[in-house]
This record gives structure tokens, sequence and C-alpha cells, in this order.
């Protein structure tokens, strides 16, 4: 049995191949540092053993996640019908009867990285999945698992990757296919962390600084000092009362109340195509930037932003008096103006923030919404830009805002 590898060595930039085995590995190499996702890596693997001569019925692998939601990823190939699972695990998900009688649970807490399961035959099979396997014509069973060193606490994710590969040869696998899985599958791991340890470090950023600066940051604008002046919409949004609560509610209760209020703050401008620069506190900062699209409209979006964030507050609001829980109100200032967007820090921490007068005067406004009177202060700055919906503004007068040289007109809806 022979690997055919089709026009291999026109793509072989790093792995120069001097046989058709190695072929194999050669194109591992080369996807792993493509850029293809974990997914399509693993599909076109799978394939590619098949067009190797390897009698491969069934492929499966999770891999893990280091997500906000996501604990794991999994997807399971079958010859002839290609992916037929393409799912996520989360962390929510209860494991059920079947993964504590599953042999990767048995391998994870036993330690072990290798198993291997003659399927043919009468004899009693130790794990219920392998006798599915069986039945529905399966041979020759083994997993091997790989540790990314990626230090995981929860024990269903510290493997990295687990894979399992069963073949319906009436036989099992061949020898010579025993060799070339044994070879190529540890290169298919190494590609697989490889490609997952980018998304990865992008699904971080991307959690925690939001996904336009993230991008920012992944496309090498790290240096300490380097910043662009942006024109944007400024929204700054307070939870008023969560001082006072966080004196008398037990921590895990004040944590899972304030997640509950931050969704509703910021999942509306998310939807609209903002980008949330900081969580400050019981606080939201976040922007609109007017990047040469209409600035009105951009307004228009952003004001419409901040009622369905008040919508969303006085709903879940709404819930908790129902389920005799405290509650809390939203004050909201809006504003416009150029501001510096960039890397700002010390040698060895940066943040990367806005900064400059705006940012200010924005969060001096959102403080006079108890004297005015109102849960949301929009700047005079704004309404001027803000032709499409100025007309749904009144006028609060002009305030002096503390630190701030001259006094700021200011309106409300």
């Amino acid at each position: 049995m022979g690997v055919n590898i089709e026009n291999t060595h026109n793509i072989s930039r790093h792995f120069p191949a001097e046989n058709t085995e190695e072929q194999l590995f050669s194109w591992l190499i080369d996807r792993g540092m493509s850029g293809v996702a974990v997914r399509d890596l693993f599909t076109e693997f799978c394939e590619k053993l098949v067009e190797a001569g390897v009698r491969l019925k069934r492929g499966n692998i999770a891999l893990s996640a280091i997500h906000p939601q996501v604990s794991a990823f999994m997807y399971t190939w079958r010859r002839g019908e290609g992916l037929v699972l393409n799912t996520n695990v989360l962390h929510t998900d209860m494991p059920g009867e079947g993964w504590f009688a599953s042999p990767f649970f048995f391998m994870l807490t036993n330690n072990i990285n290798f198993l291997h399961r003659k399927l043919r035959g009468d004899h009693e099979l130790d794990f219920p999945v392998l006798v599915e396997f069986r039945d529905e014509g399966m041979t020759d069973w083994f997993c091997q698992i790989f540790d990314f060193g990626w230090d995981f606490d929860n024990l269903q994710n510290n493997a990295g990757l687990i894979t399992s590969w069963a073949s319906d040869r009436p036989e099992g696998f061949t020898e010579e296919e025993y060799t070339i899985l044994g070879r190529s599958i540890p290169l298919f791991a190494l590609a697989a962390k490889s490609l997952a340890s980018f998304r990865t470090a992008r699904s971080v950023l991307e959690t925690y600084i939001g996904k336009e600066t993230s991008r920012k940051v992944l496309s090498g604008q790290v240096r300490r000092g380097s910043v662009d002046s942006i024109n944007a919409v400024l929204i700054f949004a307070d939870l008023k009362g969560f001082t006072r609560l966080s004196d008398t509610m037990p921590q895990d209760e004040l944590v899972e109340m304030l997640d509950m209020y931050l969704d509703q703050m910021a999942s509306p401008v998310e939807q609209a195509g903002g980008e949330i620069l900081k969580f400050i506190g019981d606080g939201m900062l976040a922007t609109f930037e007017l990047n040469g699209d209409d600035p009105a409209q951009i307004c228009e979006r952003a004001l419409s932003t901040t009622e369905t964030m008040h919508a969303g507050v006085a709903a879940l609001n709404l819930s908790r008096v129902e389920e005799e829980k405290p509650t809390m109100a939203l004050d909201i200032a809006v504003h416009i103006g150029d501001v510096m967007y960039g890397n700002v820090g010390s040698e060895t921490r940066l943040d990367f923030t806005v900064i400059g007068p705006a940012v200010n005067e924005v969060n001096r406004m959102e403080a006079l919404c108890d004297d005015l009177k109102t849960n949301l202060i929009v700047s005079g700055e704004f309404v001027k830009a803000a032709t499409s919906c100025a007309h749904r503004l009144k006028p609060c007068g002009f305030h002096q805002l503390r630190g701030v040289r001259e006094p700021i007109e200011l309106f409300s809806l």
C-alpha cells in the first residue's frame, strides 16, 4: 500500500518529502502553518488517510478550548459521509452517564494516553460505546490523547486533544496502516495545536478587549505609545445602587446579578456594531466610530442602542421584582469627539483604550443624571451631529462639568 497525496510536491514548502509517505507528513506541516480551521484540517486529514489506503471508517476529535462559553470543540468524520458531527461542548453542559462510562473518561482519570481495542468477535468489551461501534460494523478502534501543556484545571479539558480512530476492515487495521497512523497522527495533533493556539489567543483577546481592538493587537499594534486619533460617539453607562448592594449581598449573588445587568448593557452595543472598550466596575465605556459613514445614521444607531439598553434593564428589573430580588437603575451619557485610541501603560503592562478630553467629559456628564432627574444625558456636540434624531431631544441648559473649563450644553430625551 502506497501513500498518494496528489500534487504534494508543488505545495510542500517547509518539509521536502523524499518518499510518498513523507508527502503526507509534509502536507500536514503545510496545512498546520496555513491558518486553516481545525475542523477543516481534521476533515481533510481523514480523507487523505483514505486516499493513502487506510481503511478508516470513523475518526473523532475533541479539542480543548479557552473560551467564555465553550469548553471543547468536537468533530466526527465517517467515510462516505464526511463530517457528521460538529458541536461545541459548553461549560454549562453537565456530563451524562455516557461520559463517565466512556473510554475517554477512563483514560483521563487514569492518566492513560493510548488505548486500543479489537472490536471483532464475541468477546466482552469494557465500554458501551465500543459495543455500539461493533454493532455498526467496525472491527478495530484506538484512542490517542495529546496533552498541549495548557494546564487546565478542569479534568475534561486537561488533555488538549483527544483523538479516536476506527476501521471496518474485517481483520482490523493492518500493520502498514498502524505505521502510517502512528507516525501521522502526532503530526496532526501538532498542526491542530498550532492552529488552535492562535484561535485561542484571538478568542481570549476578543473576550477581554473586544473584536476590533483584538484585531489591532494581533496585527502587531502592541508598541507603547502607538495611538490613532479617531472621531467617535462615546457611551458611558453606569448602574445605580451597586455599591450599596455590594455591602449587603453574598458575593456569588452579587456577581451573578452584575453579569445579568451587564448583559443588558453590552449586547445592544455589540448588535448595533459598537465596540465595548471596557467594563469599569458597574459601568461600561463603549464607542461607535465615525469612520466615513453618515454621522447622522451612526448617531441615530447609538441613541437607539441606549434605548434598547434601558428597555433591557427595565425588563430585567421587572422580573427581579417579581422574584423579590434587588434591582438597579441605569444612567447613560452620550457624547461625541476626537479621542486617542491605542496603547497606554508601562513598559510591560499596556492597556488598549481611548483617552482624551471627550472621555473625561462623558464620564462627568453621567454624574449629572440625578441632578437633572433623567437616566439619559446627551451632549450638545452629539446633537449637532445627530441631525436625523435631534428632534427627539430636549435641552437641559448649560452645565459646568467637574474639571472642564467651559460649561457644556446638555440634552435628554
